[in-house]
């Protein structure tokens, strides 16, 4: 049997070309998720979610975080209503001693009770020493900042008045709601204080400008978890301690506006 042998000539003129060039390119940027409760008092609520946008952040959720009082999810303004007033001491009551109304919670409603207590020359009414206690939580994959900034609620003396403290826990359980067990301090130095910029109290009147507040240096989230497993609470102690004010005076309110801004630098 022959071979069959089979040849192909093929004349080629020149083509033109055309590149078409893709390119997929994914990321994770930087998220703050901030959460408490919302304006109608609903907690817990995700109210800010804070993307790092390489050039500074953006909240992907256009309302605002609410505060809850401190070791609850009460919303704070549900919780210190109208009837909420500073700490009342009953003073130099023959054979009784002082009385406050400072029962756990650092201030007065119709929760408090006082026990009967008899007059002499010296006995008297008088304010101490008040402390409203709240917090909100954060989870993050990167570190985040706090700007803080304060504004007067009428009487802008008021400012003066007020001290504030920030402070944080890493990990609890308010409320049936456990936070933090996968969670780090976000800040290396690692305690309550690491990364906040001031130590103990400082006047309302000093933040008008804002000015940060805490400056972090890593995320929270340490382990793999959920959002509340990955969450720090910050913790805000604001005193009032104006010493003894007399019946003479009347009443009063003393109220401020204090905005945190969470943000990725």
């Amino acid at each position: 049997m022959g071979a069959a042998c089979i040849g192909i000539l093929v004349a080629a003129s020149p083509l033109s070309l055309a590149s078409t060039i893709d390119r997929a390119h994914f990321k994770v940027d930087g998220v703050a998720i901030v959460w408490a409760a919302d304006s109608t008092g609903t907690t817990p609520i995700v109210s800010d979610f804070v993307v790092g946008t390489g050039s500074g952040s953006t909240d992907l959720i256009g309302t605002d975080v609410h505060t809850v009082v401190t070791g609850s999810l009460d919303a704070l303004d549900e919780s210190f209503a109208d009837g909420t007033g500073a700490t009342l001491r009953i003073q130099n009551s023959p054979g009784s001693g002082n009385q406050t109304t400072r029962q756990g919670d650092r201030f007065t409603s119709s929760a408090d009770v006082l026990n009967p207590f008899q007059i002499g020359n010296n006995t008297d009414v008088r304010t101490i020493r008040s402390d409203i206690l709240s917090s909100f939580y954060v989870a993050s994959n990167a570190a985040f900042n706090i700007d803080v900034v304060s504004s007067a609620i009428g009487d802008p003396a008021d400012l003066n008045l007020i001290r504030l403290r920030m402070r944080m826990t890493q990990s609890g359980n308010d409320d049936g709601l456990a936070f933090g067990s996968a969670a780090q301090i976000p800040h290396s130095g690692n305690t309550n204080r690491s990364g906040v910029q001031w130590g103990g109290y400082r006047r309302l009147s000093t933040m008008t400008g804002g000015r940060d507040i805490f400056r972090g240096n890593r995320r929270t989230a340490a382990s793999a978890g959920t959002i509340a497993d990955q969450s720090v609470r910050f913790d805000l102690d604001y005193r009032w301690s104006t010493g003894n004010i007399d019946l003479s005076a009347g009443t009063f309110d003393v109220e401020a506006e204090v905005i945190y801004t969470v943000y990725i630098p």
